[in-house]
């Protein structure tokens, strides 16, 4: 009964679709997904349950919102890096520092036109995360990249790893879809599936292409002016 319960998983199409999504999208909020799929709400949260209780996916509750995300596909330390990077306001702040190692909160607010609080809320967040770190400089604190922000920068956490394959087969060996790999690489992997119903193969492709982040430039943030702390006596 597990066995054929587990058989239409991913063979039903909408689920397919849903968790193909949720895979180039991860960190989706559940109203977002009802747009881009077209589907009723109800629809909808009824697949997801679905998914998310065969271990597919799995969701979290990020600033009062419910979103979802694929399991194994990403480390949980790069989908809180990716979740923290969601608006552009924090995009900004963060290529700010990219761009300017060792700047001023001060700095990053008249600049990017931001209001302090709103600059001091952000790197918070980042810092928290391991995005970036805070060196504190007489009363003044300056801001680096950490190592997480330097990975997400890289781009070494927008790649899908031989451990996720091995998962994602292995759920569908045991769901009897007699699993195979057509193409794979680093951003990039399709799997033909057996779809008795339809009476031809299905494929499962995830292309990661779409997670690299959008960094801003000097030019569209503004040019740096560096002064130096107020030096305490």
């Amino acid at each position: 009964m597990g066995k054929q319960k587990r058989l239409t998983l991913l063979l039903h199409p909408f689920r397919r679709d849903l968790y193909q999504v949720l895979c180039e999208n991860p960190g989706t909020y559940l109203l977002e997904l009802v747009e881009m799929l077209e589907s009723p709400l109800g629809t909808l949260t009824w697949h997801l349950r679905i998914l998310e209780r065969e271990g597919l996916v799995k969701s979290i509750k990020f600033a009062g919102k419910r979103l979802y995300y694929p399991r194994m596909l990403r480390s949980q330390e790069a989908e809180m890096a990716y979740l923290t990077m969601r608006s552009e306001t924090a995009r900004r702040v963060f290529s700010y520092i990219v761009n300017n190692p060792g700047c001023y909160q001060e700095q990053m607010a008249e600049t990017l036109g931001v209001h302090h609080d709103t600059v001091r809320w952000h790197i918070s967040r980042m810092e928290e995360v391991g995005l970036v770190r805070v060196e504190k400089q007489g009363r003044k604190k300056r801001h680096f990249l950490a190592h997480l922000g330097q990975a997400l920068l890289d781009g070494s956490l927008n790649s899908i790893t031989e451990a996720y394959v091995m998962w994602l087969m292995e759920k569908l060996e045991n769901g009897c879809l007699n699993p195979e790999i057509k193409e794979k690489t680093q951003d990039h992997v399709t799997i033909r599936i057996d779809c008795p119903e339809r009476g031809k193969d299905c494929y499962i492709k995830i292309n990661l292409r779409e997670w690299q982040l959008d960094m801003i430039s000097d030019e569209e943030t503004g040019p740096p002016e560096i002064e130096e702390p107020t030096k305490v006596h």
